[in-house]
């Protein structure tokens, strides 16, 4: 090896010159890169007419099925509750609005949303839900 390059440096074949500039070419390719991107989402801007997203409708819940999906939740939680705890009694439910536990034992509970004839209730653990205060 050391023959070789003896060899290279006497012909002047592989001369020894100054170091490349690597944290220049570095900058360089960043700043090239950072604007390529630039100009990438500025025409995808332009040509999508200068909207960030062609929009759309966020299918909210509202009403007897925004109840009876609370009711469905609360009754889930209800039932965690019982393979706990063994019972339905002391489940926690404060974070559920409107709702009630009207009664709760070792066998069956019933919740309630609303009062009088828009109330909506679960009477757990297996029925559905149903107009109606329990």
């Amino acid at each position: 090896m050391r023959c070789i390059r003896w060899c290279y440096l006497r012909t002047g074949v592989k001369r020894r010159g100054p170091i490349a500039d690597d944290e220049s070419v570095t900058r360089a390719a960043v700043f090239v890169l950072a604007m390529g991107a630039l100009a990438a989402s500025g025409w995808t801007f332009w040509h999508k007419h200068y909207q960030l997203h062609k929009g759309g409708q966020v299918a909210l819940l509202s009403g007897p099925t925004l109840t009876a999906y609370e009711l469905q939740t609360a009754a889930h939680t209800m039932a965690e509750a019982k393979a706990e705890t063994g019972t339905f009694e002391m489940t926690d439910l404060r974070g559920f609005k409107n709702l009630a536990v009207v009664f709760a034992d070792d066998r069956a509970y019933c919740l309630q949303v609303g009062v009088g004839a828009q109330a909506m209730h679960y009477l757990g653990p297996a029925g559905p839900v149903t107009a109606g205060p329990c």
